[in-house]
């Protein structure tokens, strides 16, 4: 990964301070720059994650690309529909939310185990 981004002249770091405190990645090629907070959906802070924190931090970085990451972990997923809601009522008020990416990551049972009928 560090040899790609090198030859690439990309740069992803983790955890970088914005000045109101720390985004969990920003991903920048010179000045372009995108910022992403990643939320479960079991945090209840969720909500305020996408509405008001990916905001701050892309303000802080004076951009306007912003990802979303919400992970289902199968706990409290109807944090899921309430994330879409939100963004689908911004979208609708001409607003530019974050791009929202899910990740189901609820438990499920192996495909590699065999069960006899």
């Amino acid at each position: 990964m560090d040899y790609y981004c090198k030859i690439n002249g990309f740069d992803i770091s983790p955890e970088s301070n914005t000045g109101i405190g720390p985004v969990d990645f920003k991903v920048s090629k010179g000045t372009d720059k995108t910022v992403i907070e990643i939320k479960l959906t079991s945090n209840s802070e969720t909500l305020h994650g996408f509405e008001v924190q990916i905001e701050e931090y892309a303000k802080s970085e004076e951009t306007d690309k912003k990802i979303f990451l919400l992970v289902d972990n199968g706990k409290d997923s109807y944090r899921v529909k309430q994330v879409v809601d939100k963004f689908n009522e911004r979208q609708a008020r001409g607003e530019k939310p974050a791009d929202v990416v899910f990740i189901d990551a609820r438990p499920k049972e192996s495909a590699s185990t065999y069960k006899p009928q």
